[in-house]
């Protein structure tokens, strides 16, 4: 049990001190509070050991929650499993359009997410210039521009000709992208969903949620640093998106 008590101990520093490095860079959102919580639920099944307090509890108590933990951990690990295969890819050649999905623009241009899915839609255009590309996302409180317009701009100083690019600048979350996104497409086109590989899994379920068959993902790269927080991020919203 000691043993147990100070792996728990590790894991919860490890998740306050990651939570905390996320805090410092600005990550984007307040998901990184959720270390904070794994390391306080560390700590407390850590002294909940040390004083035996599963002991003073009911038998059928223990089992509960012991059954819920099991669950909702084995929930997460298979979600993980789904979003870490969709992480790398091989395009496939020739299709139709893309769907660029959009991401924070900051005041001077494109954040790093964005530039990431961007340089994978410039290489894929540039290999495929009969495809088309839609580029998608609205404007938020904190941006200059639309991220489709921030998206075109980029991509036509890139060399791919303005032609090929078409906006939808009204969509406010990744839902709305594909949502809106489906309003500029043919019947039976395909697609290619351009969009950081720890989002792709959630990316390619919803579009098929939204009735698009004919989809291919394509990855862009992501910053390993920030790996574990997005993949459990994603992973809580894929569970959102699949109950919902």
């Amino acid at each position: 049990m000691i043993i147990i008590r100070i792996l728990l101990y590790i894991l919860a520093a490890a998740s306050f001190g990651y939570g905390f490095m996320l805090y410092r860079v600005h990550s984007g959102s307040y998901f990184f509070t959720i270390w904070w919580i794994l390391g306080l639920g560390f700590i407390a099944l850590g002294l909940s050991i040390r004083f035996e307090l599963f002991k003073k509890l009911p038998l059928w108590l223990n089992i509960g929650m012991a059954a819920i933990a099991l669950v909702f951990v084995i929930l997460i690990a298979f979600v993980l499993v789904k979003i870490v295969s969709y992480s790398e890819n091989k395009p496939e050649k020739d299709l139709d359009y893309i769907i660029v999905l959009g991401a924070q623009v900051r005041a001077d241009g494109p954040s790093r997410v964005l530039r990431y899915r961007l340089e994978a839609a410039y290489d894929y255009l540039k290999t495929n210039p009969g495809t088309l590309c839609i580029v998608s996302g609205g404007q938020g409180s904190n941006e200059i521009m639309s991220e489709a317009e921030a998206m075109k701009k980029y991509l036509t100083e890139s060399g791919i000709d303005e032609n090929r690019i078409i906006m939808e600048d009204k969509s406010t979350d990744t839902n709305e992208n594909i949502q809106f996104s489906r309003q500029l497409l043919p019947e039976g086109a395909s697609v290619g969903i351009v969009t950081s590989n720890f989002h792709l899994y959630r990316a390619v379920f919803l579009c098929k949620k939204n009735g698009l068959s004919n989809i291919f993902p394509i990855a862009a790269k992501s910053e390993t640093f920030y790996a574990p927080n997005n993949y459990l991020r994603e992973a809580f919203a894929y569970i959102k998106d699949l109950i919902f």
